[in-house]
């Protein structure tokens, strides 16, 4: 068995009802989780087929399987009902689909194939198919929320949402088929009307477990309400560690769980065994400020130095301080540069960073994202760049001869191409052609604006040159029309944002383009593993690092401008969202406690160019842990 500490063994062995598992950060709820299965099973001698354990993903369920067979002895497939709700559902959703209409075997469509059938669905309704990721996005969002409909009403600038939603779903039934989406939607419907089904289901399971609770959604708690047999449920988590209610993920599930199930027992794993006291004890702090949770005491027994927070005038200064600690901490400490990490809230960060580490010769991987320079609206806007300095450059001439939208088609394209002879470039061509008057008149116009412009940008600073390209040609119209929602259309914007910043500290287009090239080929060299984690808060939960810099500590960026204003008071200012503001605060929690030995801290004085102030957040963090330098 397991080695366990006291609490810990109390919520193994309780199996008389409902119990929660409220664990704080490092405090082994995967253990404690993976103790009962196997005390259920080792001890109590239940069947391990007859045990549901959901688990967030793919890798937990396998890596909760591997453990499962070194603690009872039992092979992995002992363990059949070990799945994320995803699977889980799917299992039950094929055995059962004829209820539903559907013929077996049911099929889960790969993304391509719902790719392709809603390019079928836009090209029925005569819609832009450039449409498709905001459209695919509206979607999934109505299949995932308790009222589909009134989703789709709120999806954010899709046209004729409601017919694509219908004709989508005819194609799958027709393909006999279901989207990811489809499966947790069609198991509620089935669980939920269909009586003699939901009885069945009920009888597969003797004992249900559920990991990270807190990140679980509206339909995912009916479905397990609808499974529910006897009480058997045990759920593990943390309220202080919510952050996806972008999602549909919403902590109240887990702390109103007592309310749901009255005397049901409630278990704190308090103890951190990842962090320093100085650590657990200035995230509790900053966590305090919440209302809504269920309160810890979380503590260490382990001690280190405080935690440092810092001020910088700029976020060059910022990166470049990080990049040296960093130096000096393999150096002459021997921490591992992979176990060090630069945490922050949005991804357009991350550029001060990339140059930073190229410059100082540190290796770095970019985690759960593509790099700065690899992100769409970055390389349409530098491809505009390229076309403008140099004309020979066909590719990127013909990425944004129709980015936006000027009409531009193939046929289009087909009349240039009848021009382009020998040495002669794309743009020689589209001129070519424009002379010779062989275009419509509105498409000729539209390329005579482009050429003009590309020919008058190769003179202008590349600062300049950007915001010329974002005014004269409506890129950030088109880039709001088909972002996929409001979020995803900000966070594009911001990145444009940052670019401007970047390119502003160059003289010219050319040597804003070479820097650009060069953080690419770095990061190209950089994919073997080794390096320095540049991370956003998001992509790092659930892991831990030595060495972590939380970078960016600011008003608007942390918490996040977007996350927390919700319109307008009567004297014209900002009205917050509470709910907003506390998971901002999780936010922070969750990247403060990825550190083991050090953390730091740091804001800036100036970011892009604008003049900012430090995050309301670190004025709730007790002085006597943190020590203060502003540089």
């Amino acid at each position: 068995m397991l080695e366990l500490s006291e609490e810990q063994r109390k919520a193994v062995e309780y199996v008389d009802g409902p119990s929660l598992v409220t664990a704080g950060a490092g405090s082994g709820k995967t253990r404690t989780l993976t103790a009962k299965i196997a005390h259920l099973v080792n001890r109590l001698g239940h069947d391990p087929a007859r045990i549901l354990a959901i688990t967030f993903t793919n890798k937990a369920a396998g890596e909760m399987k591997s453990r499962l067979r070194a603690v009872t002895g039992r092979p992995a497939e002992a363990f059949p009902w070990v799945r994320t709700f995803h699977s889980a559902c799917f299992q039950i959703l094929k055995e059962h689909c004829e209820v539903l209409g559907y013929q077996k075997p049911l099929t889960i469509h790969s993304e391509y194939q719902q790719k392709t059938n809603l390019k079928r669905v836009l090209g029925r309704l005569d819609l832009d198919p450039k449409l498709l990721n905001p459209m695919r996005a509206a979607i999934s969002r109505a299949k995932n929320s308790e009222n589909p409909w009134h989703a789709l009403d709120h999806s954010f600038r899709v046209p004729r949402k409601r017919e694509a939603y219908e004709l989508y779903n005819e194609l799958l039934v027709q393909q006999n088929a279901v989207d990811f989406d489809d499966i947790l939607m069609l198991t509620r419907d089935l669980l939920r009307n269909y009586g003699e089904v939901r009885e069945i289901c009920r009888g597969l399971f003797d004992y249900i477990l559920i990991d990270e609770f807190q990140d679980s959604n509206a339909i995912q708690n009916e479905i397990v309400d609808l499974l529910l047999r006897d009480g058997r449920l045990t759920v593990v988590g943390d309220d202080y560690q919510s952050i996806y209610r972008f999602r549909g993920a919403d902590p109240v599930h887990f702390i109103r769980f007592p309310e749901k199930f009255p005397g049901a027992a409630v278990f704190r794993l308090e103890e951190n065994y990842r962090s320093t006291e100085a650590i657990v004890k200035a995230a509790e702090a900053l966590i305090a400020h919440n209302r809504y949770r269920i309160e810890k005491t979380c503590f260490s027994r382990r001690s280190g130095p405080p935690v440092a927070v810092r001020g910088f005038t700029g976020e060059d200064l910022e990166a470049a301080w990080v990049a040296d600690c960093c130096w000096q901490y393999h150096l002459y400490e021997k921490i591992p540069l992979d176990q060090m990490a630069v945490l922050y809230r949005t991804r357009f960060c991350s550029l001060a960073f990339e140059r930073a580490f190229r410059s100082s010769g540190i290796p770095y991987q970019l985690m759960g994202g593509r790099g700065f320079f690899e992100r769409r609206e970055v390389q349409d806007i530098n491809a505009y760049l390229v076309a403008s300095v140099n004309p020979r450059d066909d590719a990127s001439f013909e990425r944004i001869v129709n980015v936006p939208r000027r009409g531009i088609g193939s046929g289009t394209l087909q009349k240039i191409m009848g021009y382009k002879a020998g040495p002669l470039s794309m743009q020689e061509a589209c001129r070519l052609a424009f002379e010779d008057g062989v275009l419509p008149k509105k498409t000729a116009k539209e390329l005579g604006r482009l050429l003009h412009l590309l020919e008058s940008l190769g003179r202008e600073r590349p600062d300049r040159a950007i915001r010329r390209i974002l005014e004269e040609t409506g890129y950030v119209e088109y880039l709001e029309a088909f972002a996929e929602n409001e979020r995803d259309a900000g966070e594009r914007l911001e990145n444009i944002e940052q670019m401007v910043h970047a390119a502003s500290q160059k003289q010219t287009i050319a040597e804003y383009l070479e820097d650009c090239a060069l953080l690419r080929e770095d990061q190209d060299d950089a994919d073997d593993g080794h390096g320095v984690r540049l991370s956003t808060f998001h992509a790092a939960k659930g892991l831990e690092y030595r060495v972590v810099f939380v970078a960016g500590v600011e008003e608007g960026l942390l918490p996040h401008w977007r996350s927390v204003t919700v319109g307008t008071g009567q004297e014209g200012g900002a009205l917050e969202n509470e709910a907003g503001i506390e998971e901002e605060r999780r936010l922070l929690y969750v990247a403060m406690t990825r550190a083991s030995e050090r953390l730091h801290l740091s804001w800036c004085r100036t970011r892009r160019g604008e003049l900012v102030s430090p995050s309301r957040f670190l004025d709730e963090l007790p002085e006597g842990l943190i020590v203060r330098e502003d540089l």
